[in-house]
């Protein structure tokens, strides 16, 4: 059975076309399950900084809104389900989580974009080359931590990190993300946008190492536009990738769709 998670819309400020075409372009692919997964709003102490690559505060009840009253027309075509894409920001966490905690989101996803608190000089956007080492160990860190929080259906693109240093040392640090996911049962995406864009992601190397691990693995569009979800030469590609390295993508009933409700915050 056909599925995503991982679908973004027009409030991304980097995404194209409205939120039932999404829904029908995904019916036309033989998709399944659609979970709206958009950039979700944060709030930042620092007034003075502004991330352009995410919804605002108050743009997020319409999100709701939509994807709610999409749901329930579609209910006999399609499941849908309604979640946020975000990083997990050690300061920011307990205000976010405050946030939509009311609104009884189905899921969240993990896309750690940035190591730090994004707004801050110790911050780094995670797919710039870099060959600094003590960034690899704080995005490991950063990302597992985020994990135990116990809220995240599954991380996306784990290996968005751009390390082009010593590949001993990737492969080490790399282990322990794919180990802690493993131990918390929590998948990692291998990204179709990664992949069709020639981004620095899906990285061989991270992938052999979580076949190796044993990790469980699952595919996301990561859709900016409609027709993206029936692209399917891209999706039997991706398939093809994990094949090769020993990893299947697992079935849409074996994922354990976390609540984000009465979590830790």
């Amino acid at each position: 059975m056909k599925y995503n998670l991982h679908t973004h819309t027009i409030r991304c400020n980097h995404a194209q076309g409205d939120d039932r075409e999404y829904v029908e372009s995904a019916i036309m692919a033989g998709i399944k399950v659609l979970g709206f997964s958009d950039h979700c709003p944060q709030f930042f102490p620092n007034t003075d900084y502004y991330s352009n690559f995410r919804m605002k505060p108050e743009e997020f009840e319409g999100y709701v809104k939509s994807i709610r009253s999409l749901q329930a027309e579609y209910r006999d075509d399609i499941e849908i389900l309604l979640g946020l894409e975000t990083e997990y920001y050690p300061e920011t966490y307990g205000k976010f989580m405050e946030f939509i905690t009311p609104y009884k989101l189905d899921y969240l996803i993990m896309g750690q974009h940035f190591v730090g608190n994004e707004y801050d000089q110790n911050s780094y956007y995670s797919s710039r080359p870099n060959r600094d080492e003590t960034l690899l160990e704080r995005y490991v860190a950063q990302v597992c931590e985020g994990l135990r929080k116990g809220v995240f259906t599954y991380i996306a693109h784990p290996d968005i990190l751009y390390y082009e240093g010593e590949p001993g040392y990737y492969r080490d640090k790399m282990a322990e993300l794919c180990v802690c996911a493993k131990e918390l049962g929590i998948p990692l995406e291998y990204n179709l946008l990664g992949m069709t864009n020639k981004k620095c992601y899906p990285k061989p190397e991270f992938w052999k190492l979580a076949s190796e691990i044993g990790n469980d693995v699952l595919i996301g569009y990561d859709a900016h536009n409609p027709d993206a979800l029936q692209n399917d030469e891209a999706f039997f590609n991706c398939v093809l990738n994990l094949n090769a390295m020993g990893l299947s993508p697992m079935e849409f009933s074996k994922i354990k769709i976390r609540n984000v409700q009465n979590k830790n915050r």
